[in-house]
């Protein structure tokens, strides 16, 4: 897969202010609530978002996203991107019910999502279609007008005579002549029953883009949360804003600017009536001056995982970003933007801005829920914006090469492979870890903090496999480690763990262990449930299905149910089919980069390049200036500048040695990997931002171990790789075209 990632980006939200209204707060056509420091989201839809301002695009495999200055979410955004609305449930009878319309009365050319579809995708979506005699089907009948195919025939019986024609698609004749309703049932069918439904933007859809969030399936609404009042406006020359509100789902919520880092323009808060007084005089930093981690799997690399600092008051759906502040009329706008989303995950949140609301001091902001994190160790980062102009560009990203990022979605579970109901739950244990993998980052993932149960329980998802922190196979392992239970009551209120935290009370093999005993928990479960599609136990693949179904949703989810997680990203059915789909190919593993067999602790002999991309060689093998106070002046390694968060992988396959902060004969290397491949060869990975591998663990070639970063002696973002025989240090461009 290729991302490559351009933004051209000019202008900046230009919100009119509206002296004439009682309250200063304005918005760009967005309507209001009460308060109104809050959209009305039974007013608010897609296609009343004001314009996008800038225009940028990203390469994805073959399929390109691009959004153009001046359209609004509805063109740019698919139904991927949107899943935390749960749209896949809707049919277009309940959306006519949602904008006042009959939208079965509409001409087929309104909805192109149908347009695409052939025959046979048809047939899959609506299968009572079959049974229609051909004439009786006005639409497919003029598809079929050049064949000599009978009368009376049904659609069933023209495919078994002329099985060519289930490849035909409707968008291969003029659909204007003809109402949606001339295909009986399409109206009742549920979007995501379509083909391809994922893929296509939402205009592709009728009435999708005038349907008020509020009526989607898991509807836009406030439920709860902060309004604080804004007390100072500050400007971009301003700094050391250490006590933050505002960063990413990735790194917290308290991500601080440094003074020595300028641009940090921000708002200063200050509660509003009786409430806390805690968090008076925090600020939330503005995005347009200051980004910060985001995006999840195989899309964070977008923008070299960077997104403008920002809350999300609302959700996950979009981020909003205080964006360019006016101490001349005491004014600040702010902006918002979305993600896009494919199975791989989310890039981080790039695709805006779209103006939103425009404050003044004095003003009320909503907030939404304070997470109380402590302050992020990593702060956030300029994003060399000036004053009067748009975003600034987003940087070039290419994953190309040889390298299959498939390998990243590998993983070396720890636990045996017992076969209860015949079921083999290491591979069953690659195939849920492989979907977990996707939007978490391995055994360091922590997720977002929920309530379930009404309440009764909260936490987070913690570690590969998304245990939440009130699980009982969790909570007994955890809790057996000294300060153990004083880390999950703090986790449940609220905190969101370092990764050093979450290895120290639930390290990779914990997380291993309560999965395989969850899993064979689940599968015996299953066992002894009853199939609603054959009236008999679980068995096979239903029963795979429905184990995976208990690990995402609980023992009691319902059955094939529609639900989803926090995140919105797989329904229970669709976890249940992904996770057997992952189970047939062998637990969803691949093969690596080169021809090699990417086997655990397998060395193929032949190194593959150590990172997602390629990068420009800053520092060559050899003698060289020492280029920093505790940097090497013969360096024994090779320097590629990778932005931070760039995935990392093993170049061969071996055994992990070390996976940790550099000791006192290697304190410049910071977070480093060493991997014994077990012919004499070892290799090191130095610098790095995160680690998701532990010693003693077996990796094969292509296996994500980390991510790149500036930890150690540094003098910026990069990847030091080095090659070592025998404990030699060996150039590695003798291995590696770099």
């Amino acid at each position: 897969m290729a991302i490559i990632l351009t933004m051209l980006m000019g202008g900046q939200p230009t919100l009119a202010a509206d002296n004439t209204q009682a309250s200063s707060i304005t918005s760009a056509s967005i309507s209001l609530g009460n308060p109104p420091s809050n959209p009305d989201f039974n007013q608010l839809a897609f296609d009343q978002f004001p314009p996008l301002t800038t225009s940028g695009s990203f390469l994805e495999g073959s399929a390109q996203r691009t959004w153009q200055a001046g359209q609004t979410p509805d063109q740019v955004l698919t139904f991927a991107d949107i899943t935390e609305l749960n749209p896949q449930a809707l049919t277009l009878e309940a959306i006519g019910s949602g904008v006042a319309q009959d939208l079965g009365a509409s001409p087929l050319s309104d909805f192109p999502l149908l347009a695409q579809q052939s025959v046979a995708n048809l047939l899959t979506a609506v299968p009572t279609l079959s049974g229609f005699e051909v004439e009786s089907l006005p639409p497919i009948a003029a598809l079929f007008r050049d064949t000599d195919l009978r009368q009376g025939l049904t659609l069933f019986q023209a495919l078994q005579q002329t099985p060519d024609l289930a490849q035909r698609s409707l968008n291969q004749i003029d659909l204007r002549a003809w109402a949606i309703n001339t295909l009986p049932g399409v109206i009742q069918t549920a979007l995501g029953d379509f083909p391809g439904f994922e893929a296509a933007t939402l205009d592709q859809v009728p009435g999708i883009p005038e349907l008020p969030l509020s009526s989607f399936p898991s509807p836009l609404a406030l439920v709860g949360g902060t309004t604080m009042q804004i007390d100072f406006i500050w400007g971009p020359k301003e700094g050391e804003r250490t006590r933050t509100i505002s960063g990413s789902e990735q790194q917290g919520f308290a991500v601080p600017c440094y003074v020595e880092r300028q641009d940090c323009s921000s708002i200063e808060l200050q509660t509003l009536g009786s409430g806390s007084q805690a968090l008076d005089g925090s600020h939330w930093v503005s995005g347009k001056y200051q980004e910060v981690e985001g995006g999840s799997g195989l899309l964070r690399a977008v923008n070299g995982g960077k997104e403008p600092t920002g809350r999300h008051p609302y959700g996950p759906l979009f981020k909003q970003v205080i964006w360019e502040p006016d101490e001349t009329t005491d004014t600040v706008s702010s902006a918002l933007f979305f993600r896009a989303c494919a199975l791989g995950g989310c890039t981080p949140y790039v695709i805006g801005p779209f103006p939103f609301i425009t404050y003044r001091i004095n003003d009320p902001i909503f907030v939404g829920a304070l997470e109380g994190d402590a302050p992020s160790q990593t702060p956030s980062t300029p994003t060399g914006a000036t004053r009067g102009g748009g975003m600034p560009g987003v940087r070039n990203l290419a994953l190309g090469g040889t390298f299959d990022p498939n390998c990243l979605l590998r993983s070396t579970p720890r636990g045996s492979n017992r076969s209860p109901q015949g079921i083999d739950l290491g591979l069953l244990a690659h195939a849920i870890g492989a979907i977990e993998s996707q939007g978490s980052g391995g055994y360091n993932a922590v997720g977002v903090h929920v309530c379930a149960d009404g309440g009764r329980n909260c936490g987070r998802g913690l570690g590969k496999y998304q245990f939440m922190s009130y699980n009982p196979y969790a909570v007994e392992l955890i809790s057996a480690r000294p300060g153990g239970s004083e880390f999950l009551a703090r986790v449940n209120g609220g905190h969101r763990p370092t990764s050093d935290e979450l290895m120290q009370f639930f390290p990779p093999e914990d997380q291993d262990r309560a999965f395989e005993s969850a899993l064979a928990s689940n599968i015996e479960r299953a066992s002894g449930q009853i199939d609603p599609t054959t009236g008999q136990p679980f068995q096979g693949d239903r029963l795979i299905e429905r184990a995976a179904q208990m690990h995402f949703g609980g023992p009691g989810s319902a059955i094939d149910g529609g639900s989803s997680d926090a995140h919105g990203r797989l329904s229970l059915r669709d976890y249940g089919q992904r996770t057997r789909e992952l189970y047939q190919q062998g637990g969803g593993s691949s093969q690596c980069p080169t021809g090699a067999s990417g086997a655990a602790g397998q060395a193929n002999g032949e190194l593959v390049y150590p990172v997602a991309g390629q990068f420009p060689v800053t520092s060559e093998f050899g003698p060289r200036p020492a280029p920093c106070s505790g940097c090497s002046s013969n360096h024994a390694g090779i320097d590629l500048a990778t932005p931070v968060g760039t995935p990392t992988v093993a170049a061969d396959g071996g055994t992990i040695t070390f996976a940790g902060i550099s000791g006192s004969l290697t304190r410049g290397y910071g977070r480093v990997v060493y991997i014994d491949h077990g012919n004499g060869r070892q290799t090191r990975y130095a610098h790095l931002d995160r680690i998701d591998v532990v010693e003693g663990q077996q990796v094969g070639q292509g296996e994500l171990i980390g991510t790149t970063g500036n930890t150690g002696s540094s003098t910026g973002p990069h990847l030091h790789f080095e090659v070592r025989e025998n404990g030699v240090p060996r150039n590695p461009r003798d291995y590696i075209n770099f």
